[in-house]
């Protein structure tokens, strides 16, 4: 199925046929409503929809009118008076909204939640849901504070303790044994320490690290320069868009705030803040732009209100967050 037009499947409803190549958008972005609510059950049509949507932002304006448009019909209801003439297929989707805005959210967890969720169930021994910080004991004594999202796996052997940050951030206050060191691997990055308290987060170029007390040796990927560093108290690691590991300062109180519900970021892109934002939404986020991994922000924002930070983002920072459903936020430049 072609990613900038509507479905190829013509039988829409009864006689009517969609054919992209000869209606503007907004028609398509009807099609769109009345397809997915006529094929609910159709993963293959929601994956085809989200990739029409994220083709152009012409196709993301013309969903958004189309949404609002059909929100307004809805909740105007029936009425007795003259009414301007509405084509068909929009008044069609327009009876059928709300549930189609409910199958768009579904559309969207399809390619970022079940997947992956589905192998976290076979791998992880821990793990946390939307919002959700937990305190978890290990075997051997260590603490581990899990993120919202987030998943580990632990493995107390004679030879070494060793765990597996599958996905997500965690604050760990490890129990000193020398015997036996304590290694982490999120991703292709691995942290070994004997006793310290640091966080890592686990990213698509590596890991984050900051360390609260103690030190800490990272091993990167090879393609990071350099691709391995020591970190003690108040030092922290990142790893930039160009692939350098970056050595910053932090204070080490405000190592793993997110486990009061804050994030602090300093210079970072405003697609980096909304990733820190997307654990604590129950719903989803999506992210059209370029621009906005390009962008850098500094400010405090409240993770467990997330709503708010995306607002507070929109504020500051000159960005729009579209409501697509109550579940779906688009952020755009």
């Amino acid at each position: 199925m072609p990613l900038g037009g509507a479905p190829q499947d013509k039988a829409m409803s009864g006689n009517e046929e969609v054919e992209p190549e000869r209606v503007d958008l907004s028609r398509q972005a009807t099609a769109w409503l009345v397809k997915l609510d006529d094929h609910p059950e159709d993963d293959g049509l929601r994956l085809s929809f989200i990739d029409w949507l994220n083709s152009s932002p012409a196709h993301l304006a013309a969903w958004e009118e189309t949404t609002r448009v059909s929100l307004l019909m809805t909740a105007a209801g029936p009425s007795r008076k003259k009414r301007t003439w509405i084509p068909p297929s929009l008044a069609r989707a327009t009876l059928r909204s709300r549930n189609t805005l409910a199958f768009t959210a579904i559309a969207l967890a399809l390619g970022w939640a079940i997947a992956p969720g589905l192998w976290l169930q076979l791998h992880a021994d821990e793990t946390t849901g939307t919002g959700q910080v937990r305190l978890v004991t290990l075997e051997d004594g260590s603490k581990v504070h899990l993120a919202p999202d987030s998943a580990i796996a632990f493995v107390n052997g004679a030879n070494g303790r060793n765990l597996s940050l599958l996905r997500g951030e965690a604050w760990f206050d490890v129990a000193r044994d020398t015997a036996r060191p304590f290694r982490i691997e999120a991703g292709a990055s691995s942290i070994t320490v004997l006793g310290t308290a640091f966080s890592v987060r686990k990213t698509q170029r590596g890991a984050d690290v900051g360390v609260a007390r103690g030190k800490v040796a990272v091993i990167l990927p090879e393609d990071i320069t350099p691709d391995r560093m020591f970190l003690t108290a108040g030092q922290s690691l990142t790893t930039d868009a160009a692939g350098r590991a970056v050595r910053g300062a932090i204070r080490p109180d405000r190592v793993a705030v997110w486990r009061e519900g804050i994030a602090i970021v300093d210079d970072q892109s405003i697609a980096d803040v909304i990733d820190r934002i997307r654990p604590w939404y129950k719903g989803y986020i999506v992210v059209r732009g370029a621009a906005l991994a390009e962008r850098r922000v500094s400010g405090i924002y409240d993770l467990s209100h997330p709503d708010q930070a995306l607002e507070a983002l929109t504020r500051a920072h000159d960005v729009r967050v579209i409501n697509a459903s109550p579940w779906v936020r688009i952020v755009t430049d």
